[in-house]
């Protein structure tokens, strides 16, 4: 039975579960009522006339009592022709007197239960008694067998005609409540088929419609994250394809000797592998990011010198480029636990960024200082700084930005990159622009070991 039940479907079991509620909820509806009215009608039956039997019952003893015996009693009775309103009962439980009734026959014999409503008389010499029965407990059993029979049908009725209007009432409410789940799961097998623009429309303000707007949110998530994947492969694909085909036009010319194997050549060989290799390296680098799995290994330093590891290694290209550094870092920074190579190369990427967006004559600024808990770094140039589109996508994988920032040459993974490893840190990297003109790129780092401890470990 509860096999069958868990293949019907979600609205057949709200149906079967809203039948058996009404099936029960009439059955003990009914019960109950007709028990108050069985107890209600006994009630007016036996308590109506109390007194004018008593004062009857009365007459009759006093009437016995005057004739001796039971036998002078009934022949007093049937030779005066007494009109009284009840029977008298043998100790056999047959009836030996009535009243000119057609409903009851001398002769007749009475139940046990309906005898313990009348009242004895004395008991006789031999040791028996009989009964004196009012009669309208015997009209009125029958009257109110009718009465009660009426009731129930009346009840059966009433039952059944609220059953069925609370059974069709119930399937309008669960079609009410399936109809919206069964656009929720045909909108789910379509984006389980890659069908990421499926969307569904319940007007409702409940939980179902709430359901439904958050499955839209997540088919729309997802259908960007789809066009972000195809975007990506796209990128990646064109990304290796340009120095890999300059690759192979270059050695087939060498081979065919459409070309001299010259100093010049082989080092423009070496620059398009080289910039392959990087580029795989930046996309394993972000694929480990991704899966939890880069290798962090922390160890005590103080950011000021990272900074001045970096400034060392980008001086000559500093000049080269005719550009100006300012380096502000505030004294007694605190030590920090980090991995020095990777926010080396944090720092790399943001000067190097800074180096390309930066006019002849220019300047970078660099700046170091303790925010509450974390050391802040800040690296600033004096470009054309950045629009609110590319605001929100610097971080994106093979984003460039618009045309003011255009002369990038890389793939796009730089910021990307910087991105994971200092979130990697525990730390947060935001862009924005500078109020007196130019990009800043800054990032944190917190101060606690613990905490840095506790990042490092999850990668």
């Amino acid at each position: 039975m509860i096999k069958r039940l868990r293949q019907l479907s979600f609205g057949a079991k709200l149906l079967v579960a809203f039948v058996l509620i009404i099936a029960l909820t009439t059955l003990a509806g009914y019960f109950f009522m007709s028990l108050s009215v069985n107890r209600a009608f006994s009630d007016f039956t036996t308590g109506r006339y109390s007194q004018q039997d008593r004062m009857t019952f009365h007459l009759v003893r006093i009437l016995h009592q005057q004739t001796g015996s039971m036998d002078a009693l009934l022949e007093t009775l049937v030779q005066r022709q007494v009109d009284l309103p009840a029977v008298i009962v043998n100790p056999d439980g047959e009836v030996v007197f009535t009243p000119d009734l057609s409903q009851i026959q001398v002769g007749r014999h009475l139940d046990k239960e309906l005898l313990e409503l009348g009242t004895p008389f004395p008991e006789t010499a031999d040791g028996q008694r009989w009964t004196f029965l009012p009669t309208r407990f015997l009209v009125g059993l029958e009257l109110e067998e009718g009465y009660l029979q009426r009731s129930r049908r009346s009840l059966w009725l009433a039952g059944l005609t609220a059953g069925i209007a609370a059974i069709l009432f119930s399937f309008f409410l669960i079609r009410q409540l399936t109809g919206p789940l069964r656009k929720l799961d045909r909108a789910s097998r379509s984006i389980a088929e890659g069908k990421f623009d499926e969307r569904v429309n319940i007007p409702s303000s409940d939980e179902l419609g709430r359901l439904a707007s958050s499955f839209n949110e997540m088919a729309a998530s997802l259908e960007a994250s789809e066009q972000v994947k195809k975007r990506l492969i796209a990128d990646i694909s064109h990304e290796l394809r340009t120095p890999i085909t300059a690759v192979r036009t270059t050695l087939e010319g060498l081979r065919d000797g459409l070309m001299e194997p010259t100093q010049a050549t082989l080092a423009a060989l070496h620059d398009k592998i080289l910039l392959t290799t990087r580029l795989v390296q930046d996309l394993h680098q972000l694929a480990l990011a991704d899966a939890g799995r880069l290798s962090i290994h922390p160890i005590r330093c103080s950011i000021e010198s990272i900074l001045d590891t970096i400034i060392e290694t980008i001086g000559v290209q500093l000049e080269d480029e005719n550009l100006q550094l300012v380096r502000e870092i505030k004294p007694d920074l605190p030590m920090i636990e980090v991995d020095a190579q990777r926010i080396e190369q944090v720092l790399l990427n943001l000067l190097a960024n800074a180096i390309r967006h930066t006019p002849a004559g220019g300047k970078i600024l660099v700046r170091a200082e303790q925010k509450d808990q974390e050391v802040q770094v800040l690296v600033c140039d004096s470009g054309d700084g950045l629009s609110e589109s590319d605001l929100r996508h610097v971080f994106d994988r093979f984003y460039r930005a618009d045309e003011a920032r255009s002369t990038d040459t890389g793939a796009g993974l730089g910021l990307s990159i910087a991105k994971a490893l200092i979130e990697a840190h525990g730390g947060r990297i935001w862009a924005e622009n500078a109020p007196s003109g130019g990009a800043c790129f800054a990032f944190t780092l917190p101060v606690s070991i613990l905490a840095s401890k506790k990042y490092a470990a999850r990668f």
